[in-house]
């Protein structure tokens, strides 16, 4: 008997423009779909904030854009012969995040975009939770204005080391990636091997009980918010001139005071996303 062609469900992100003013009621609005599938992405200062919703159906797409406007684009699929254990993660176009070591090998056939291994059954940093998948289009969007140029990750939190690898896949030098639980250190150790990637430094570290002895062009600290207040000014040290920081792992109700923590110390926030009860930011030191 021949193969069965493989079916595919093709999966929608639906996005527009709104008014800053407005940017949180669309939580309210677009509650039918879930928190997890809206995020609320506003660049600090703007009179306006871009409004998505990920993962949606083509008639939920159609839908939307009936109602409220907007466009819709391609995001992601579902192979209906041989499913995936997680959607596939796409990240700004520029690499993509899979849950199988077949998907991984499969997709480098067809794209010469990255394709990044990490197992689904991880309890962390698949890439799946709002923080990581905000830090994620972050860190695309800021590797978008460094390339050409030589930079280097510091990954405070590293987890899974999801976000070293990605650094490593747009185009850093160098990655360092901290985590103070061993466990997790193993787990980003196995990670970087199975994606066969070099250049990525992990070491055990307290980022409360740590003191930077240089600087780097990126920093993602994606911590508890308790951690991020406290820590604020060793990690803004860890920052050189112009370079960038990437804040996550903070509620929408501690958003404020964590925000302004990094500000007395001399960060000026970029941009701010939200999606569920989760925020991320991207600030610069100046």
């Amino acid at each position: 008997m021949p193969d069965m062609p493989e079916l595919a469900e093709h999966r929608f992100t639906w996005s527009r423009r709104a008014s800053a003013a407005t940017a949180e009621d669309w939580f309210e609005t677009l509650a039918h779909l879930g928190p997890m599938r809206v995020m609320v992405t506003q660049n600090v200062g703007s009179t306006s904030a871009q409004i998505q919703a990920h993962g949606l159906t083509e008639s939920e797409s159609a839908e939307l854009k009936a109602e409220y406007g907007g466009r819709v684009s391609e995001a992601t699929w579902l192979t209906a012969s041989n499913p995936p254990q997680r959607a596939p993660i796409r990240v700004r176009g520029r690499f993509t995040v899979v849950s199988t070591e077949a998907e991984r090998d499969t997709a480098q056939k067809s794209s010469r975009k990255p394709v990044l291994w990490i197992p689904a059954g991880l309890a962390f940093g698949t890439g799946e939770h709002a923080t990581t998948a905000m830090c994620l289009r972050h860190l695309a969007d800021i590797a978008k204005t460094l390339s050409g140029s030589a930079w280097e990750l510091l990954d405070l939190g590293t987890g899974s080391a999801i976000l070293a690898m990605a650094a490593r896949a747009l185009g850093a030098t160098a990655v360092r990636g901290t985590d103070f639980d061993e466990m997790a250190l193993r787990t980003a150790q196995e990670n970087v091997k199975n994606n066969k990637l070099d250049g990525i430094e992990l070491v055990c570290s307290d980022v409360l009980k740590w003191n930077p002895e240089r600087t780097w062009q990126v920093v993602a600290a994606n911590l508890f918010s308790g951690v991020l207040i406290e820590a604020a000014p060793v990690i803004a040290a860890a920052i050189a001139p112009g370079g960038h920081l990437l804040l996550s792992g903070v509620l929408r109700e501690q958003e404020a005071e964590v925000l302004a923590a990094f500000v007395a110390q001399g960060l000026h926030l970029e941009r701010v996303t939200r999606k569920g009860k989760w925020i991320s930011a991207h600030a610069r030191k100046i």
